[in-house]
């Protein structure tokens, strides 16, 4: 393993954790939070999943008030459903 890996890997278990995409950019040394979310955001599908449930769920809250938002399951690219 090298080391380029143990930083990739750190920064996408950052990301994964929820930590400020500018906190991750500053401890990586990178110039642009653009960079460090273009390289990083892509790696770990259930943080895109965590993300859009909870925007779903803010904005449902939102508009009818009370009732929590429900995604559906869509198929990956590979076919296979994704839970």
């Amino acid at each position: 393993m090298r080391l380029h890996d143990l930083r990739h890997g750190a920064a996408s278990l950052m990301l994964a954790a929820g930590v400020d995409m500018k906190v991750v950019q500053e401890t990586l040394g990178h110039v642009s939070s653009t960079f460090t979310r273009d390289t990083y955001t892509s790696v770990y599908p259930q943080v895109a999943r965590a993300a859009a449930e909870s925007t779903a769920a803010l904005v449902n809250t939102a508009a009818t008030g009370t009732r929590p938002a429900r995604l559906i399951t869509l198929p990956s690219r590979t076919g296979e459903t994704t839970a």
